[in-house]
């Protein structure tokens, strides 16, 4: 099992996006931490519509925020098992074409990115150039670099 993806960010070069043959499953932690404003749902909250049992109860009636997104792990083959959200214990999705990754923490588990393989990898891609990596437990957060810097939302 490749737990670094060989240091490269997980979004491909060329903005194109390899697909592998994978679902949620039993994760669903996206349904807690993102917010969903169609649903009057806030970030860091489960959604009344996910059950791990059964997953989302509107899958096909979902809003257009749920249907958008994906997260990484999800979309690239670059990220193996350990990456999966409900083993690392946060969602990492990109912003602004890839230029930008960010690191969802479940606030239940909020420094399980500082585990390995996790923070050498993630430093890794915020040490390479045009590349930004942000980290949030809530409102909180840090910009990955040297020296790391705290950032809030909103």
């Amino acid at each position: 099992m490749d737990s670094d993806p060989g240091g490269k960010s997980p979004m491909p070069e060329d903005g194109a996006i390899s697909v592998p043959a994978r679902s949620c499953g039993d994760c669903g932690l996206c349904c807690k931490l993102m917010g969903v404003t169609a649903l009057e749902k806030p970030s860091g909250k489960w959604c009344r519509h996910f059950s791990k049992s059964t997953g989302c109860a509107i899958y096909d009636e979902r809003p257009g925020d749920c249907r958008v997104f994906n997260c990484l792990w999800l979309l690239t083959g670059a990220l193996d098992e350990s990456w999966k959200p409900n083993t690392a214990g946060f969602v990492l999705h990109s912003e602004r074409g890839g230029a930008r990754l960010v690191v969802e923490c479940d606030a239940a588990r909020p420094h399980d990115w500082r585990r390995e393989p996790y923070q050498t990898t993630l430093r890794r891609w915020a040490a390479a150039p045009g590349q930004e990596v942000l980290v949030f437990a809530g409102l909180r957060g840090v910009r990955l670099g040297e020296p790391d810097t705290p950032v809030r939302r909103g």
